[in-house]
Order: structure tokens, then sequence, then C-alpha cells
């Protein structure tokens, strides 16, 4: 499933290749969604990256937008 997702992703990344993102936050919400899959699997990463698409609308937020650290990671400093 998770392949079958990244997939259909990265296909849809090489068609927009090029063009203008109008996605208000970064990484636009087709990479925060790829990269939301690889750490957290494609249940809780599809879930993440349908919430994340919800509110990238015009009355929502802007800016830097990181995908969550999986619960029990620490990040080095």
């Amino acid at each position: 499933m998770k392949k079958a997702v990244l997939g259909a992703l990265g296909a849809y990344q090489k068609l927009r290749r090029g063009r203008i993102s109008p996605c208000r936050y970064y990484p636009s919400c087709s990479n925060y969604a790829y990269e939301a899959i690889e750490l957290h699997g494609s249940a809780k990463g599809m879930w993440l990256a349908i919430r994340r698409v919800a509110r990238c609308n015009p009355f929502g937020g802007q800016g830097f937008d990181p995908v969550p650290e999986p619960k029990g990671t620490r990040v080095a400093k």
C-alpha cells in the first residue's frame, strides 16, 4: 500500500514539475504527504496529509510546516 501511494504522489509531482506551487506552506502539500507517508506509514501519513490539505485555504495559515517526528524519536542537537 505504501509503495502504491508513494508512486502515485511521485507521478503527480512529475506532472506538476516546473509549475508554480499554489501551496501556502513549505514544503508543498505533495512533498509533505510523501514525507509523512515515508515516516509514519500509509494510514497515519495519509491522515496527516489530509489534515494539512484541509489547513491550506485562504483563511488558514502559511509558512514552514514540517512533518511531525514519529513519537519516541529524538532529534540530535
